[in-house]
């Protein structure tokens, strides 16, 4: 299920090489939120890994597979009016992977860090 332009927008994106620092609105009335939790909404810890890849799909111009999380630490629950930035760094883009560090943060709280690899 693509996410993008529908439970979230990019509002800024600063691409550079080897790394890509987005930041993004998410969509506080997508029926995701009304399952998870109704009346307390948090974005589920599935929505942060598939965001993280459609952006880095949108960067890399290409269709990436999630191979292997080999480290993802959820450090604090993220609601829908929160305005994350996504800071991700690409480790290693070989000929048929990508290695990424993701984290997820705001100016006063860090949501999740992840290592991910992908295959192309």
């Amino acid at each position: 299920m693509k996410l993008l332009n529908d439970f979230f927008q990019i509002v800024a994106i600063d691409v550079k090489k080897g790394s890509i620092k987005a930041t993004v609105k998410m969509n506080s009335g997508h029926s995701i939120y009304r399952a998870h939790f109704p009346g307390n909404p948090i974005t589920p810890g599935v929505c942060l890994v598939q965001m993280s890849t459609e952006i880095i799909e949108m960067c890399e111009k290409k269709k990436l597979n999630l191979q292997h999380a080999v480290k993802i630490k959820f450090q604090k629950l993220m609601q829908p009016f929160v305005e994350p930035t996504f800071i991700i760094q690409i480790i290693n883009n070989a000929e048929h992977q990508v290695s990424v560090r993701v984290t997820i943060e705001d100016t006063n709280t860090q949501y999740a860090k992840m290592t991910l690899i992908y295959t192309k």
